[in-house]
């Protein structure tokens, strides 16, 4: 048996909008900065190219700006690369944390919580959640470490509340890191299927995704 989905759930998933509306949709009414052109750009090139096919020269073009304007602020692919991951990362991270502040001491409402705001993120930021899956391989150990540590902190952090609910008897799971590598496995396909316009929006997914996730982890309530 796993949890009820209600109204409320829904209006806090809402709530995290501000933080999981991220790098695709910064627009204030402003015009965005050069530096946040490029960013977008470079983004828009590592989904369509990859990171060996995408160029310095056609990312300033698509900013508007000359290639030399471009290298002013990222000296090179592989630094445009880390800012769009590393940046993605913490947004998600900020996303899930601030979802757990709103949320009690009940580990299966706090697993709840952490997996659907994750994978709200993920919905609303296909963009820069699949070239984080697909082009990290292609920087190298320092630029990775740069940013590994964040996505390594949030795997942390569902352990932690898994083995909570574990100990509390609440999950059925023998291997709770395991499960989770499954469950966020699970989350990072859904920019593969998820559309805007298609029959669910990206709230129902995070609420859909969550109810799976407790039903991997064994829950019951009671």
């Amino acid at each position: 048996m796993v949890l009820p989905a209600s109204k409320g759930w829904l209006l806090l998933v809402e709530r995290l909008s501000p933080y999981a509306a991220g790098m695709n949709s910064r627009s204030n009414g402003a015009l965005p900065s050069i530096r946040e052109r490029i960013l977008e750009t470079a983004l828009d090139e590592f989904y369509t190219c990859g990171f060996h096919g995408a160029t310095m020269r056609n990312i300033a073009k698509a900013a508007g700006c000359s290639a030399a304007n471009v290298y002013n602020h990222f000296e090179n692919k592989s630094e445009l690369l880390v800012e769009i991951l590393r940046r993605a990362s913490d947004e998600q991270f900020t996303a899930t944390r601030n979802a757990l502040r709103k949320t009690g001491d009940d580990p299966a409402e706090r697993w709840r919580a952490a997996v659907a705001a994750h994978s709200l993120y993920i919905a609303r930021n296909p963009r820069a959640c699949l070239v984080a899956n697909s082009e990290l391989r292609y920087l190298g150990e320092i630029d990775r470490k740069r940013v590994v540590g964040s996505r390594d902190a949030q795997e942390q952090l569902f352990v932690d509340i898994a083995e909570e609910a574990v100990a509390q008897g609440i999950f059925s799971v023998r291997r709770v890191s395991q499960a989770v590598t499954a469950v966020l496995t699970m989350c990072a396909g859904i920019p593969l299927w998820f559309r805007e316009d298609g029959p669910l929006t990206a709230e129902e997914v995070a609420d859909d995704f969550a109810l799976y996730a407790l039903n991997l982890v064994g829950y019951s309530a009671g």
